[in-house]
């Protein structure tokens, strides 16, 4: 999950679907801990049946990064290259003022705690690849038996 939202507890119909995709299959949830920078829960990241990720950058924990203790993992989040695309029903309308006339396409730099859950899944996909484990299985040895972590981050997930 790239979304979340600061509401009192997670959205009924989210928190329902991931509850029984976690209970009737072997998948792990990775949910973005949000950008507000602050340590209220967001959620569906705050929810014990997902993993919430927080972004570092090259020296901590990034500055607009949440945190606290329902936060699982970290992993770099800023500056992340990656694909960038308008298309074609995009219209000027739909992005910012100051891009509304720019067309782009190729690779961005981008920041955020969406960039850093990515690098989690990651880690979690190769031990299932290298160690022919369910994905639970995997994210108990990527986050559990890594000795790493950050107090409000949880452990850290480098990935280059």
């Amino acid at each position: 999950f790239s979304a979340s939202t600061e509401n009192d507890e997670p959205p009924a119909a989210i928190a329902e679907a991931i509850r029984t995709v976690v209970r009737d299959h072997d998948v792990v949830v990775v949910a973005s801990a949000g950008n507000d920078a602050t340590c209220r829960p967001a959620w569906p990241a705050a929810m014990p049946e997902a993993i919430a990720v927080a972004a570092l950058d090259g020296h901590g924990p990034a500055a607009f990064t949440n945190f606290g203790p329902w936060v699982d993992a970290c992993a770099p989040g800023v500056d992340i290259v990656s694909r960038f695309f308008k298309p074609a029903e995009l219209d000027g309308n739909d992005l910012p003022t100051d891009r509304a006339n720019q067309e782009f396409e190729g690779w961005a730099s981008w920041s955020g705690t969406s960039f850093a859950a990515p690098a989690v899944v990651g880690a979690i996909a190769a031990h299932m690849a290298l160690h022919g484990v369910t994905a639970p299985a995997a994210a108990h040895a990527v986050l559990d038996e890594q000795r790493f972590r950050l107090p409000g981050l949880g452990t850290v997930v480098n990935v280059s």
